[in-house]
């Protein structure tokens, strides 16, 4: 056989490997997850580049762009703990995993159908219609982390969890490219209705191969099987939290990180439409050179992670992100921007990943899917807060001198979390403990 009938005959079965259904079996497990992840890419990148600029252009005011990101957190901070419970008791839990997932996909195609509705409703349906998402994507989030944790051996989760975000940058960096010069072309809104549904039409594909992963069968939590202890309630479960002390240094710095976190995230699409009044076609290599550089990074951080360990990935992806609040405030038109999307593409995977890498390594296996949600929800109480506040803060001080209190306040809490994963336990989370013990 020659060379091309060669290389030819490699690339069916690479393509057969990836459109074949495969089997549901552990052998195929890390294919699928990353099969289901590279058509869910398609979604993300749309959703995640486009919602807010198709809200602006639609006529949102900056109060509403704050509240795309923080309503969501808020029902996050209302739902995430219910949501553990559900997956725990729940024997079926692919069934309550796809269920979910599906629900949470499906606002991005009811946001394609917005412009049915009256001109003066569009710009805030985008906004309730987003959010309401968040109550299945709550499920679907503690769900999948938890299941992730169960089929994936934790020597093998750094490769994997780099891995998926490597496939899911790649295909989120292709639809936005496509997306970004369709809606350069296509007539206002039909070009933002085709890209929706097509990617949420591309999701269903991802439920599809995620569907096709074995998941281990395990018992449901019971409230009879739990020691009285471990039994619902505030101070029982304070008590238990509190006992895991790298879990509790752990959340405490993400939590003060998270503040500068998102205290500036609504603003980015603000200043980029309104301020440098750049287009989508703009906007859509923006995001390409971030996801581009994400495909390259995630394949890099994954190793060094198996070297060096996630803490110290993540610290420095910590410190990576600190820039990007800063560099979009110094940046007067859009090529600089290209600079700040390329640092972005380096330290996202490695926070990303590492924070995720570092959570399964904190929370106790035998009620992982609590401790996940209680992390959620605790980051989501800055998300809820800190966008209103970030977008009152621009109305104030003005949008770039806005972007620099976001910049200093990530190097804050870069400063905090540091302390805390590098300290030893602290005097107050002793100082919890004893008061519990004491008024048990």
């Amino acid at each position: 056989m020659s060379k091309i009938g060669l290389r030819l005959r490699r690339a069916r079965v690479v393509v057969w490997r990836w459109f074949a259904p495969g089997e549901v079996s552990e052998r195929w497990n890390h294919l699928n997850l990353y099969r289901e992840v590279a058509w869910y890419g398609v979604l993300s990148g749309v959703s995640t580049t486009f919602t807010s600029i198709f809200a602006l252009r639609l006529g949102a005011s900056n109060f509403l762009i704050g509240l795309l990101t923080s309503l969501p957190a808020l029902i996050n901070i209302l739902f995430q703990i219910p949501a553990a419970r559900l997956v725990e008791r729940e024997h079926d839990k692919k069934k309550v995993l796809l269920v979910s997932g599906l629900l949470m996909r499906l606002p991005v195609f009811l946001v394609a159908l917005v412009p049915l509705l009256g001109r003066d409703i569009q710009a805030s349906a985008i906004v309730y219609i987003t959010a309401l998402g968040t109550i299945p994507a709550a499920v679907s989030t503690v769900s999948f982390t938890a299941m992730l944790a169960e089929v994936v051996a934790p020597q093998d989760r750094p490769r994997v969890v780099s891995m998926r975000n490597a496939f899911l940058s790649a295909t989120a960096t292709a639809a936005v490219l496509l997306a970004g010069k369709a809606l350069d072309i296509l007539p206002f809104p039909f070009g933002y209705q085709l890209i929706f549904a097509l990617s949420f039409l591309a999701s269903v594909v991802s439920l599809y191969y995620l569907g096709r992963v074995a998941i281990p069968q395990t018992e449901p939590v019971r409230l009879e099987q739990v020691h009285a202890d471990q039994r619902p309630g505030f101070r029982h479960l304070l008590r238990d939290v509190l006992a895991q002390r790298r879990y509790v240094r752990f959340t405490l710095g993400a939590f003060l990180y998270h503040w500068g976190l998102y205290f500036p995230i609504p603003l980015y699409a603000i200043y980029r439409v309104r301020t440098l009044q750049i287009s989508e076609g703009w906007i859509g290599i923006l995001s390409m050179i971030e996801s581009g550089v994400t495909i390259v990074a995630y394949y890099a951080w994954g190793r060094f992670a198996q070297k060096h360990g996630s803490y110290r990935m993540l610290l420095l992806g910590l410190l990576g992100v600190c820039f990007y609040p800063i560099g979009t405030a110094l940046s007067r038109s859009a090529p600089p921007l290209l600079l700040v999307s390329f640092i972005a593409g380096i330290a996202g995977p490695a926070f990303n990943a590492g924070l995720f890498n570092g959570l399964l390594e904190v929370t106790p296996a035998e009620r992982r899917a609590t401790y996940i949600a209680i992390f959620n929800t605790m980051m989501n109480i800055p998300a809820f807060i800190a966008p209103i506040l970030g977008t009152m803060a621009a109305g104030w001080l003005g949008i770039r001198t806005t972007l620099w209190v976001g910049g200093f306040a990530r190097i804050v809490g870069f400063l905090a979390f540091a302390y805390l994963l590098l300290g030893s336990a602290t005097p107050l989370v002793r100082r919890f403990q004893h008061t519990l013990s004491k008024t048990k």
